[in-house]
């Protein structure tokens, strides 16, 4: 999704709270100005989403005199202290939504807010000083004070040494920059993923880092758990409704940061979990498998003992039920409350962790049900994080995590990341042979060594193609190219692992073209997606099919193998063979003609379509 596209969906639905509000008194008064009015109506959208709040004109200070403040409110944290919120925010065109954030924005934001910190305001309108004198009272009491600058521009942090200063100088201060780019990702994921995004206004302590207290309930006539103490170490707990809620409610969604899986916010499986809780409470334990979590430090739990203390608290199984749970409890009545808490109990099965592996292992295991590959597991990786949010910004989304994408925006499509690992290998990374390796180890022993580390596997590239160094749009180029080749009829009966060698040899054929073409260094990569996604593709094409050429020529063969091009393009897998085309290819000196010069034989050398085979996230 181009920035350009969220901010037209963002509009629509500014456009939406415009005609919801129309009655407002400011909205009235800006009738004539479109630009003020969709500014005002960001600051009530970003309330209701971020803020949580509905009754928005108790909050909104933006106007004449507003000291250049445009929203405060306080709220409680998940631990129950008081934060109080300013925000500042600047909307943008379509057209500037693209650009840079303005660094002096942020430095006379930084500015202003310093200036309310020290009471300096004092031309301003009765709504700010109300606001200003509870900032004061919240201030004196020694709470905390959260500084907001939300805008619809990229920032890019050309300001943090100035936000980094500002924090330095100020007690119990935080400073956060909200742009359109964080925006747009917590977008697609309410929207697409199903998934709550965490929210920047929310603080959630770190579950693996605070000591957490859970209540237990009686489990057998003996005392309230079974003790497990050979192999390793654990325990099995029965929890009410009230403890799960309680839990969520205060650490959120990072109780799950080591399950393979996320909670969907819409699911038929959620559905019945929740109507089971609120509807048949009795019946829980016995329809559901509970939870699987792991911490750090296991406690010695009496016999009658009616808590437990916690520290690392990580659930790994299990956070469909804890999140349905959740959602139940918290829009059941008291009443119903009180009976849920009464009926419903939930299986705990908490284990002490036993290193990485080891909790790899049991979140694999425990998953089992639904089978989980190697690339489920490292779908948290930062790394994997950011190459899929670089991918927002094109056509073609990177999926982390299987399934991951509920829905799809028209014209946007999911490509697995294990297809983009073997085609950065074999075109970035000059390897198709790895990628062959792994195709023919991954059907013996269903092993991905794509995300397998090196430290656990000899042949583990896991480090080598998910690097600090990897690109999105390096392995977007080569996709592209992978894809174009797939779809060319020349190469249809071709077996597909061919197709790797084939885009490494066109590295080098297209670069050593550019540089002969420009006479100048050339991004390769960069002008290939630009060629491709303007579908001049007709260069592109041609680079393809003088490397066919070349290849027929360099094989040694016999004449009649020679006018089969599935033999010609075999020859390749032979690591010699291959290795002499190579060489040869980067020892020519290649002309411009030698490529513009080809001609294309028909319609069908331009055929460009969308080959479903290439999307499918469980292929081989």
């Amino acid at each position: 999704m181009l920035t350009r596209d969220f901010h037209k969906m963002l509009d629509k639905e500014l456009e939406s709270l415009l005609i919801k509000y129309k009655d407002d008194a400011f909205l009235k008064k800006h009738k004539s100005s479109p630009n003020n009015q969709k500014s005002y109506a960001l600051l009530i959208w970003f309330l209701e989403h971020y803020g949580r709040k509905s009754n928005y004109q108790d909050f909104i200070t933006d106007g004449e005199e507003d000291g250049s403040c445009d929203i405060m409110f306080d709220r409680n944290d998940n631990f129950g202290d008081k934060i109080f919120y300013i925000v500042q925010s600047k909307w943008n065109i379509e057209d500037k939504c693209v650009k840079e954030t303005d660094k002096d924005e942020i430095l006379k934001a930084l500015s202003d807010f310093e200036t309310l910190l020290r009471g300096g305001k004092n031309k301003v309108n009765d709504k700010m000083r109300r606001k200003l004198q509870e900032l004061n009272e919240h201030m004196n009491e020694n709470g905390e004070v959260k500084f907001v600058f939300l805008s619809l521009s990229r920032y890019l942090g050309n300001a943090e040494e100035n936000i980094a200063s500002f924090v330095k100088n100020q007690q119990k201060t935080s400073f956060e920059v909200i742009d359109i780019e964080r925006l747009k990702i917590n977008f697609i994921d309410r929207k697409y993923k199903k998934i709550e995004p965490e929210n920047p206004l929310e603080n959630h302590p770190n579950p693996e880092e605070s000591p957490i207290v859970l209540r237990i309930e009686r489990l057998t006539n003996q005392g309230n758990h079974i003790q497990i103490q050979k192999p390793f170490e654990a325990f099995v707990f029965l929890l009410r409704p009230k403890t799960i809620f309680e839990l969520f409610e205060k650490y959120g969604f990072s109780l799950f940061y080591k399950n393979v899986r996320n909670p969907l916010l819409q699911s038929h499986f959620n559905k019945d979990i929740e109507r089971t809780a609120v509807e048949n409470p009795a019946y829980f334990w016995y329809y559901n498998n509970g939870i699987t979590a792991i911490t750090y430090l296991l406690p010695a739990v009496r016999s009658q003992a009616s808590t437990i203390q916690l520290t690392g608290l990580q659930i790994i199984n299990g956070a469909q039920t804890v999140y349905s749970v959740y959602r139940a409890y918290k829009s059941a009545s008291p009443t119903k409350r009180a009976q849920m808490d009464s009926e419903a109990l939930i299986t705990m099965r908490l284990l002490k962790s036993g290193g990485k592996d080891f909790d790899l292992n049991v979140s694999k295991f425990t998953n089992s049900q639904n089978p989980v590959k190697d690339r489920d597991f490292r779908a948290n990786d930062e790394v994997q994080v950011r190459l899929q949010q670089s991918s927002y910004e094109y056509r073609y989304w990177y999926e982390k995590r299987r399934d991951e994408f509920r829905e799809l925006p028209e014209g946007v499509h999911k490509v697995p990341n294990h297809l983009f690992a073997n085609v950065y290998l074999a075109y970035q990374l000059q390897d198709p042979f790895g990628v062959l390796l792994n195709h023919n180890q991954g059907r013996k022993t269903k092993k991905d060594l794509n995300f397998i580390s090196h430290k656990d596997h000899k042949d583990g590239r896991y480090e080598r193609i998910f690097s600090p160094e990897s690109d999105f749009s390096d392995m977007l180029c080569a996709f592209y190219l992978f894809k174009l080749l797939h779809n060319e009829t020349s190469y249809k009966n071709t077996f597909s692992s061919n197709l790797y060698h084939l885009l490494a040899l066109f590295k080098v054929a297209f670069s050593k073209y550019l540089v002969k073409k420009y006479d100048e260094k050339i991004n390769v990569n960069r002008k290939i997606i630009q060629l491709y996604e303007n579908q001049e593709l007709e260069i592109l094409l041609k680079t393809f099919k003088f490397i066919n050429r070349f290849v027929e020529k360099q094989v040694e063969m016999t004449e009649d193998q020679q006018r089969n091009a599935a033999k010609v393009f075999m020859a390749l897998m032979n690591p010699p063979q291959y290795e002499k085309v190579k060489s040869q290819l980067e020892d020519l000196d290649l002309r411009v003609e030698a490529i513009e010069g080809i001609e294309l034989e028909n319609s069908e050398d331009l055929v460009i379509g969308l080959n479903e085979d290439l999307y499918a996230a469980d292929a081989d």
